[in-house]
């Protein structure tokens, strides 16, 4: 069996953290200057309304860099979505989290209100298994969407998230990061 890159289209938790800034202005302009909260609901309405236009785009290059799955990070957030393509695929991997995409906003948002970026909901984000995912990353990002190489498949069935030394098994989720905020 062959081994596929797995790459990310998008920022992890974009979505989220924009129906959260829109939900929560008030509380986090305490805290924040206004831009950041502007960013992020601009961000997270940006994360969804390519979408149609980059599933085409993928549909084009799909033969060329053999894409043989693709998951869309929605409620669950990345990691979710990462657990699906695992499940879809019957394969295995190591994510390095680090070179998981999340913007800032999103990073100040989640700490403020305690909750994980890779659990937020993710729509728009898009996880995918290539043979070739570096040079599709370099396609896609030539075509103005943010794309990034973030782990590998392996013949083993577990699901592996690396953070510098550390590794943790990854495990079916469950529920969103949002749950709970009102």
């Amino acid at each position: 069996m062959e081994r596929y890159g797995i790459l990310m289209v998008g920022f992890a938790g974009s979505f989220g953290a924009g129906l959260i800034a829109e939900k929560k202005r008030a509380v986090l302009s305490e805290r924040f200057p206004s831009f950041l909260i502007r960013n992020a609901i601009s961000d997270g309405k940006k994360a969804v309304s390519d979408k149609e236009a980059l599933f085409e785009k993928l549909k084009e290059l799909s033969f060329r860099y053999e894409i043989i799955g693709v998951e869309e990070a929605r409620d669950g957030g990345v990691f979710k979505g990462l657990w699906n393509l695992g499940e879809a695929s019957g394969l295995g991997f190591s994510v390095n989290l680090k070179a998981i995409p999340v913007k800032q906003e999103t990073v100040e948002i989640c700490n403020f209100f305690d909750i994980n970026p890779y659990q937020l909901y993710s729509e728009g984000v898009i996880l995918l298994l290539s043979r070739d995912a570096d040079m599709l990353a370099d396609e896609l990002r030539e075509s103005g969407i943010p794309a990034q190489r973030i782990g590998r498949t392996h013949f083993e069935k577990k699901r592996v998230i690396v953070n510098d030394d550390e590794e943790r098994f990854l495990e079916p989720r469950a529920g969103d990061s949002m749950v709970g905020i009102e």
